[in-house]
């Protein structure tokens, strides 16, 4: 069976214990934090653990991403059966 990829926005939500939003407002000032992930702590059991909302969002907040958003690159990709690209809409993929 075939299937097709859509590239997308969206937001993820991680929930801060109060007494470490100085801390990451700081991450976030020196660019410290790049993905969601990186502010999530190694010890999930601490009582001020970081961590992702999985159910507090929206969905309806996802919005397909353009190729000028994504540097020319495909943001649709359409695969056979054996996972071989057979369609894609951008224009500065070098595959």
């Amino acid at each position: 069976m075939a299937y097709l990829d859509f590239k997308i926005t969206s937001w993820k939500r991680i929930r801060i214990p109060d007494e470490r939003v100085e801390e990451v407002i700081q991450k976030l000032k020196e660019g410290g934090c790049d993905a969601p992930y990186d502010l999530l702590d190694e010890d999930e059991n601490k009582d001020d653990t970081c961590y992702i909302d999985s159910c507090g969002i929206d969905l309806e907040c996802e919005e397909p991403m353009t190729i000028e958003e994504n540097s020319g690159c495909s943001t649709q990709e359409l695969y056979n059966s054996e996972g071989n690209i057979i369609y894609k809409n951008g224009i500065a993929d070098d595959e």
